[in-house]
């Protein structure tokens, strides 16, 4: 009975240690969001795949809305950034080339497939997201 407890508690251990990992990579997740990939996507997307207007559409202002997708189907697969169309679509790849009059920079093209490629985590509230606004914004550095 002692070995049946002692696996009990060190399963119970790692259990609550990966609670913490993965409590730590949404964290990380949503400020890398916050930092890198929103800023994008409001300075180069939500013009017209925002909530006012939807060219194809297509709105990038809510990672459901990005799962959903246009006509053609979802902007992003998670995990997979070869597989995404707005990967493909930023990287001039294609009949689709995102944003049409110039291409993001390389370190934006960058950035934006790491974001996919880690799950392409956005923060689950607006709460959370203007708290994490906040703390990257310039006067508060």
């Amino acid at each position: 009975m002692p070995s049946f407890r002692c696996a009990a508690i060190t399963l119970l251990i790692s259990l609550a240690s990966l609670n913490t990992l993965c409590a730590e990579d949404a964290r990380e997740g949503a400020e890398y969001f916050e930092r890198e990939i929103r800023p994008i996507l409001v300075e180069h997307c939500q013009n017209c795949h925002g909530a006012r207007k939807q060219e194809s559409d297509l709105r990038l202002d809510s990672r459901e809305a990005l799962l959903n997708g246009g006509i053609t189907g979802p902007a992003v697969q998670p995990g997979e950034p070869d597989k995404s169309l707005l990967i493909a679509a930023i990287r001039h790849e294609g009949d689709t080339k995102m944003p049409p009059k110039s291409k993001l920079s390389d370190a934006q093209i960058s950035a934006l497939e790491h974001w996919v490629k880690s799950g392409a985590p956005w923060p689950a509230s607006p709460a959370i997201a203007q708290a994490n606004a906040a703390k990257t914004h310039w006067a508060f550095q």
